[in-house]
């Protein structure tokens, strides 16, 4: 009897799985595997469906705390291994978070959430790069664990998030707060702390560290007239012109950010941004 085209492509994601979850595949091959199992589900919500089912986050997830374990455990022959090994690990945890609920449940589900906060802090630029790819893409999920700005050690490694070089580490920084300011006090902790000044900084960065800081300044200010004028008024109210001038910008998602930043300001202070000008431009662009 003819084998199905379906029955057999599922024998092959479990032969793909059964190699990951061996002992006895050598690490050459899981990486080639982990990269396989990525670009097969990349885009694909009946493939990610499918792996998941056969378990693949647990094993995935065990592979990536594996090859963590021992890069900290100290260098050696196969270090360049394992952090590649790490990269399409992390790599293929994000790709099962990307837009699929299910996914980011599984990932949190396994653990996968700490072991990914702890390649932040590896000294290989690419590994940092994969871990915070990948967390962005959780905190763009309302199961994204939340984040404690009133914990003093939160709020450094918060500061620390924003201070990078890597554009992907700022943007989980301000991702991190969207996701996770929702009170008066949070929003004041994070006025107090100097977050406001970082998330200025990364207005004049990158496409994506203009959109991430746009939107968790809107979450850092809204409703709170302290934190609006924390905003505001610094540099002669520089910061506000620069948002002023991306509501012109040619990115429409930047625009509608923009305009948002300015509309929360003039809600939460009357006093604030009664220029015509800023107006007139508000309407020109959510036209």
């Amino acid at each position: 009897m003819p084998v199905s085209s379906s029955s057999s492509r599922r024998t092959r994601s479990e032969e793909l799985i059964g190699r990951l979850n061996s002992v006895q595949t050598p690490s050459e091959a899981k990486l080639k595997d982990l990269r396989d199992l990525k670009n097969q589900i990349i885009g694909n919500r009946t493939k990610k469906l499918d792996f998941l089912n056969l378990g693949a986050m647990p094993c995935i997830v065990s592979i990536l705390a594996f090859v963590v374990s021992s890069m900290h455990s100290g260098g050696g022959v196969g270090q360049e291994l394992n952090e590649l090994i790490a990269i399409q690990a992390a790599a293929a945890i994000g790709s099962f978070a990307c837009g699929l609920e299910s996914g980011v449940k599984a990932v949190l589900e396994v653990g996968a959430f700490a072991i990914l906060m702890s390649l932040l802090s590896h000294p290989n630029e690419k590994v940092v790069d994969a871990g915070a790819r990948t967390l962005k893409l959780i905190y763009q999920s309302k199961l994204a664990p939340k984040f404690e700005f009133v914990k003093e050690k939160n709020m450094e490694f918060l500061l620390s998030l924003l201070s990078s070089k890597n554009e992907n580490v700022t943007g989980l920084g301000a991702n991190i707060i969207t996701h996770s300011c929702q009170t008066s006090m949070e929003q004041q902790a994070l006025s107090d702390a100097g977050v406001i000044t970082k998330l200025v900084s990364l207005l004049e960065g990158s496409l994506s560290q203009r959109e991430a800081s746009l939107e968790s300044l809107s979450s850092v200010i809204k409703e709170n007239p302290e934190t609006v004028t924390k905003f505001v008024g610094p540099q002669n109210g520089r910061p506000v012109n620069v948002v002023t001038e991306l509501i012109k910008d040619k990115y429409p998602r930047t625009r509608l950010l923009a305009c948002t930043c300015l509309i929360i300001i003039r809600n939460t202070c009357a006093s604030y941004l009664q220029d015509a000008g800023i107006k007139t431009g508000l309407v020109a662009s959510l036209a």
